[in-house]
């Protein structure tokens, strides 16, 4: 007698092929306990099942789920699971898509008592001939208690691939291929469901954790590779420069709830920090690296395995154009005062060079809450941390003449055979304006002697006939020299200031409440920088670096680089021009000509200031209004006047009885000093 064979898939399909051919009833492909249903309803339950979970509905994802599985996992848990995969990985999209049905074999289990017993089937004899007699079914055994008792089964299935392609915050774009299993029930296909269908290391039950591990903050550099900021072993930020460059290099706090909330894509998580002002907060995506981060698989009673990572990147080292000895002479001429503040930049590149700020400010207060040295630091103010030559806009009073002339020039109303008066005092539209104490030159003056002088009752009339000539003429020549807009400075944040031009009066209502539109007044009040306008130190100083420099109005820079620990530059910032100012060679040598007046001529406001100074400076004073009985001192200047190497401007805020040219002026030569002579 041969000795009993297990008949595989295949060749079960032989026997049924041959048994075809016997007279009787057609046999299954396989047992079932009712009617099976189409390949194609197991594929459309499928895709039912992927869109829910793509709209993350996963009440309808449930319903889906054959009664077993509904039994096995309660929909708290099944929603739970899928919520922590989602929130972890910081799930922001999926995209998901099913393959085609096949046959498997799933595992046999307890018929449901609803469900009757299979119907018999005949089985073919070894011969054509013989009748087919029926198989009884399986006589149903009684339980002690008289109850059927459920026998396994056979369970008729599919498998259907299905490709899941997460878009995450943390991990970037997941993709899982996985199979859903799906078996008859009474309504049709049903999906089957364990926590293995996310990772095979859940296996019938488990959770999932996130595991991360820190990168830490990278180092702020100075360009001589000072470090203005870097991490202590324990953690802590801290600034070796302490006092200097203070609110250039900002500070760090830790990450708050609406940090959280607020920026959602940056991944920030409780304990870290995050840079709250100057190059701190400009730079945070390039310093605060990116931490590692392990998907944990923790299956019921089982060790955590990792099922996804992403490996941890230190912050970069960011090196800035700062230079510490200009830096630190501009800080130091501050000292004295409460409010004021300094630009440094070169007229060759746009690097800035300084950024000085009254009142000082130890960014140390800011995180261990004392100096290096130990002692106690208070938390500083708004003030203390306000840049106030960079986040911090003011009226340029007088400073802003050279502009008025420059308009003047291109519309052709002014050049060097120019001669005009300067009175004590000159009427406009019922108001009267007046020159600094009411002074006045005798006669007709150069353009250049009037700069020197200060004349506001030469400028306004000029700037009235640009008006007349061009109605923009002024202020599209003060927006060409960067003002009222932002400079283009990255990695550092900066107030923009106002430019009060016709488009600026259309929302911003007049003193009484009613709208009118940009006229002769604004035009005057703007030819002295005053009016509404405002603006920063460093876009006074960059404007008056594109007078010496042929018109090149560069970007700022104030980071040059970002390098890795390991050498790898991931960031690195060239000199970039924005624009050419748009004026003649000729008439920019004019402009610098005239604020080269302000400092040569024996009246001029700034004479005594640079009397003796090797170095030809060029530069105009402003004391500009405030509202109340003390003035902003300013004065913006390059160096030398020809081909310059340095331009700074300085801002004394609400001085008594100061000026430009006696009080900023001087400062401005004392960063000079520095740059030509100590070595900056």
């Amino acid at each position: 007698m041969r000795s009993p064979r297990v008949v595989g898939a295949a060749g079960l399909a032989v026997v049924l092929l041959l048994g075809a051919c016997v007279v009787g009833p057609s046999p299954t492909p396989y047992p079932t306990t009712f009617p099976a249903a189409s390949r194609e309803d197991a594929h459309l339950v499928v895709l039912k099942f992927l869109a829910a979970w793509r709209a993350s509905n996963y009440q309808r994802m449930y319903e889906l789920l054959a009664p077993e599985d509904r039994a096995a996992y309660p929909q708290q848990s099944f929603t739970a699971l899928l919520q922590q995969l989602g929130s972890l990985i910081g799930s922001t999209q999926l995209v998901a898509e099913a393959g085609s049905p096949a046959p498997t074999a799933l595992p046999p289990e307890p018929r449901p008592l609803d469900f009757p017993p299979p119907t018999p089937t005949p089985l073919p004899s070894g011969s054509a001939s013989q009748s087919l007699a029926p198989t009884p079914s399986p006589a149903a055994s009684a339980s002690a208690s008289g109850s059927r008792q459920v026998l396994p089964g056979p369970v008729p299935g599919l498998a259907v691939p299905i490709g899941l392609h997460f878009k995450t915050g943390r991990f970037g774009t997941v993709d899982l291929a996985r199979r859903l299993d799906v078996t008859q029930g009474r309504s049709g296909w049903q999906v089957r469901w364990t926590p293995s269908v996310l990772f095979p290391q859940l296996a019938s039950g488990g959770t999932l954790r996130l595991q991360r591990t820190p990168a830490p903050r990278g180092r702020i550099l100075a360009v001589n590779g000072a470090v203005f900021a870097q991490n202590r072993p324990d953690g802590k930020r801290i600034y070796p420069q302490e006092w200097l460059a203070g609110q250039t290099i900002g500070y760090v706090s830790p990450v708050s709830a609406e940090d959280i909330a607020r920026n959602p894509a940056k991944d920030y998580t409780a304990g870290e920090v995050i840079g709250r002002t100057g190059i701190e907060y400009g730079a945070d995506d390039l310093l605060r690296g990116t931490a590692g981060l392990t998907l944990l698989a923790v299956p019921t009673g089982g060790a955590a395995v990792p099922v996804l990572q992403r490996r941890m990147i230190p912050g970069a080292d960011v090196t800035s154009t700062i230079r510490p000895n200009v830096q630190r002479t501009a800080q130091d001429a501050l000292l004295p005062y409460q409010e004021a503040g300094t630009a440094v930049v070169d007229p060759k590149s746009g690097d800035v060079w300084a950024l000085a700020s009254a009142p000082a400010f130890n960014p140390n207060a800011m995180t261990i809450g004392a100096t290096l040295g130990g002692v106690s630091l208070p938390a500083a103010d708004v003030n203390q941390i306000t840049n106030h030559a960079l986040t911090a806009a003011y009226p340029a009073g007088s400073s802003f003449k050279p502009f008025t002339l420059a308009a003047a020039l291109k519309a052709g109303l002014a050049g060097p055979s120019t001669y005009v008066p300067c009175p004590g005092t000159w009427d406009l539209l019922g108001f009267t304006f007046h020159n600094y104490q009411d002074h006045h030159l005798p006669g007709l003056v150069s353009l250049p002697e009037a700069m020197a002088f200060s004349c506001n009752t030469t400028y306004m009339p000029l700037a009235l006939r640009v008006y007349e000539r061009n109605p923009t003429g002024l202020t599209g020549m003060v927006a060409a020299f960067g003002f009222g807009a932002a400079t283009g400075i990255r990695h550092i944040p900066e107030e923009t200031g106002v430019l009060p031009d016709a488009a600026y009066f259309e929302t911003k209502p007049r003193w009484d409440g009613a709208f009118r539109p940009y006229g002769p007044f604004d035009q005057a009040q703007l030819a002295i920088g005053q009016g509404d306008f405002t603006g920063t130190q460093l876009q006074l100083a960059r404007a008056y670096a594109a007078f010496g420099n042929g018109g090149t109005l560069w970007v700022p820079r104030i980071v040059t680089q970002a390098k890795r620990p390991d050498g790898t530059v991931v960031e690195k910032v060239a000199p970039t021009v924005q624009r050419k100012i748009p004026l003649r060679p000729q008439d920019l040598q004019y402009i610098v000509t005239a604020i080269r007046a302000v400092v040569t001529i024996p009246y001029g406001t700034a004479y005594g200031a640079f009397l003796g100074f090797p170095i030809a400076v060029a530069g105009k004073s402003g004391t500009a209004e405030t509202g109340g009985p003390d003035p902003d001192a300013l004065f913006p200047a390059i160096a030398p006047m020809i081909d310059p190497t340095i331009a700074v401007s300085t801002i004394l805020v609400r001085i008594h009885l100061g000026t430009g040219g006696t009080d900023a002026a001087p400062l401005v030569r004392r960063v000079m000093t520095t740059h030509f002579f100590g070595g900056g």
